[in-house]
């Protein structure tokens, strides 16, 4: 497996953080040559990303422009975004890019926005490009009032499509979740297609801190370690 796209069921369900976790765990615990890529971010702010989240956890030396090729300001749909400020994604560039990076890392994680479902530009969804970018895809969902639904209809749609789903990953994003958290699993593993393949814990680590890359690791570590994760379809 060489590259793996983590798309969400939707905006905010902890994509990043997870995309960040493995990338730190792969390239600390396992110690591969881990390439980062998210092709295209909205509502961009240069001290604080998600393009520069992923490039410290990681530990990526790539220039941001590779990691991140499309940046708008405006917190839209990129097909949106791109239209605010008169401009046009071409999907090209990105593929270059993809491929650039493809050649230089062991493994390289890519982060979607959004859903699967969001248009990257007039007709081309983030489905399409992970279709024609041959990716194994990550399904993150939080784990919540909810999820049941978004989360199967996510994983079909993908199957439908022809794209690799290697398996759902359940993010506590609340410390204190609703009551359903604790039925979502065993309710998702009976009628998920897919993999579940594990909760990822609840955190709260800060860009800024010095750990933050090995305080990543350590959580998806731990969760592995104590029988609630699982990444063995990932180094099968």
């Amino acid at each position: 497996m060489k590259s793996i796209f983590v798309t969400g069921t939707g905006t905010g369900v902890g994509k990043t953080v997870v995309a960040c976790a493995l990338s730190a765990y792969f390239s600390i615990r396992r110690g591969l040559n881990v390439g980062v890529m998210k092709p295209v971010e909205t509502g961009w702010d240069p001290d604080f990303s998600d393009g520069l989240m992923l490039k410290k956890a990681s530990g990526s030396e790539d220039v941001i422009d590779d990691i991140v090729p499309y940046r708008f300001r405006l917190p839209a749909a990129p097909e949106v975004a791109a239209t605010y400020e008169l401009r046009e994604i071409d999907l090209g560039i990105l593929t270059n890019v993809y491929q650039k990076l493809l050649s230089r890392h062991d493994l390289l994680i890519v982060e979607g926005a959004g859903g699967i479902l969001v248009p990257i530009k007039d007709g081309f969804f983030f489905s399409d490009l992970a279709r024609i970018w041959n990716m194994y895809t990550l399904v993150i969902s939080e784990n919540k009032l909810g999820t049941i639904n978004h989360t199967l209809l996510t994983c079909h749609y993908l199957l439908s499509q022809n794209i690799k789903v290697l398996g759902v990953i359940l993010n506590n994003k609340e410390q204190n979740p609703d009551p359903s958290s604790e039925s979502n699993p065993s309710i998702l593993k009976k009628y998920l297609p897919v993999p579940l393949l594990g909760v990822f814990p609840s955190v709260r680590l800060f860009y800024e801190d010095p750990s933050f890359r090995e305080s990543l690791a350590e959580v998806l570590e731990k969760s592995i370690d104590s029988g609630f994760f699982s990444l063995d379809l990932f180094v099968s």
